[in-house]
């Protein structure tokens, strides 16, 4: 335990050492929320209702998978490429410590760092504007939330360290973790819940992994049937075991490559 909280130290010392990083990227994603408030502000104008939304549960959809958001795919993994490829990685092969609890503590330092900067943001944002938003006083809600976030996180750390693999077999690897960030973006409810599509294409989105990172929390908060806890509860639980046997696989077959491609970053 010890040596995970010294980790956990570690980690959060690198943002003081690159302040300037963190700040930058923490103003891009409050513009882009102002930006997403103020679309759909404007949506609302002279309508009480959008897509079956009430602006009540839109703005508060909005606000909400912006916090999940920002800690569900907060991570640190690529790190874990660029280690791979100039042959840091096998130090923590050779180390007394899990490899996967190494980057899991990482993974949480970033994420925990990100969601409260990300809480003030929507507070900042809430006490100048004054948005309306629904607040569930069911506890049933908000444990489903809590689960939904952390499943979500497992998902999204096991596809980002499968994305960092690929590094064991080519160089290539910020190509695919680009096209990952786009579907990240367009298909986990970034931009609008995914209900408001076409049925069918709704439906096919539910047959991949990136509607459980956080348009399920958001979902789930703002009211469901029985029918569709089962099904998000059951597809959610399949992508965890489904991703993490992946990560497993491709992990342990990446251990045994002895050729790493020296002078070779992400």
């Amino acid at each position: 335990m010890a040596l995970y909280l010294h980790i956990f130290l570690v980690t959060i010392s690198e943002y003081f050492a690159y302040r300037m990083n963190f700040i930058l990227w923490r103003a891009r994603a409050f513009f882009s929320l102002i930006i997403r408030y103020y679309l759909w502000l404007a949506l609302y104008e002279g309508s009480q209702s959008i897509f079956g939304y009430s602006e009540a549960q839109m703005m508060t959809y909005v606000l909400l998978s912006t916090v999940i958001s920002s800690f569900v795919l907060a991570t640190r993994t690529p790190d874990l490429a660029g280690q791979i490829l100039n042959g840091d990685v096998i130090n923590f092969l050779l180390k007394p410590f899990s490899f996967f609890g190494y980057f899991l503590t990482r993974d949480f330092t970033d994420k925990l760092l990100n969601v409260v900067f990300s809480i003030l943001e929507v507070y900042i944002l809430f006490a100048l504007l004054k948005p309306q938003i629904i607040v569930s006083t069911d506890p049933f809600m908000w444990t489903a939330l809590i689960i939904f976030t952390f499943l979500g996180c497992l998902i999204a750390f096991n596809i980002n360290m499968l994305i960092s693999f690929i590094a064991f077999w080519s160089p290539e690897v910020w190509a695919p973790r680009f096209i990952f960030f786009i579907l990240v973006m367009f298909f986990s409810g970034g931009f609008f819940p995914l209900d408001i599509l076409p049925t069918g294409v709704y439906k096919a989105l539910l047959l991949t992994p990136f509607p459980y990172f956080y348009f399920v929390p958001s979902k789930l908060y703002l009211g469901y049937t029985g029918s569709e806890l089962i099904f998000y509860s059951m597809a959610t639980v399949f992508w965890v075991l489904h991703q993490h046997f992946l990560w497993y696989l491709y992990g342990k077959e990446g251990y045994g490559v002895t050729v790493f491609m020296e002078g070779n970053y992400e």
